[in-house]
């Protein structure tokens, strides 16, 4: 991982592509202020999925349902697929 220190004459396309390859932890006035880091159009994906509302009211229900016991085995899982 690289650090630079965010100034007025930070060069920034060379930082983004720095970031391209690896991590790049950007600092202001002694404070963490960003992460750059390679992203593709997968980890782009993944990014829009874990922040989509209805994807996290998904995972809350399935949490529930865990909790409350409503699960079946793999076992009846199979059995009922078939």
């Amino acid at each position: 991982m690289k650090t630079v220190l965010w100034t007025e004459n930070i060069a920034w396309e060379a930082t983004v592509r720095h970031a391209e390859q690896e991590d790049v932890l950007v600092m202001r006035d002694g404070h963490v202020v960003a992460l750059l880091m390679p992203f593709d159009d997968d980890d782009l994906d993944w990014y829009a999925r874990e922040r989509d509302p209805e994807f996290l009211a998904s995972l809350s229900r399935a949490r529930r349902q865990v909790q409350e016991g409503r699960t079946i085995t793999h076992a009846d899982l199979k059995r009922s697929l078939q």
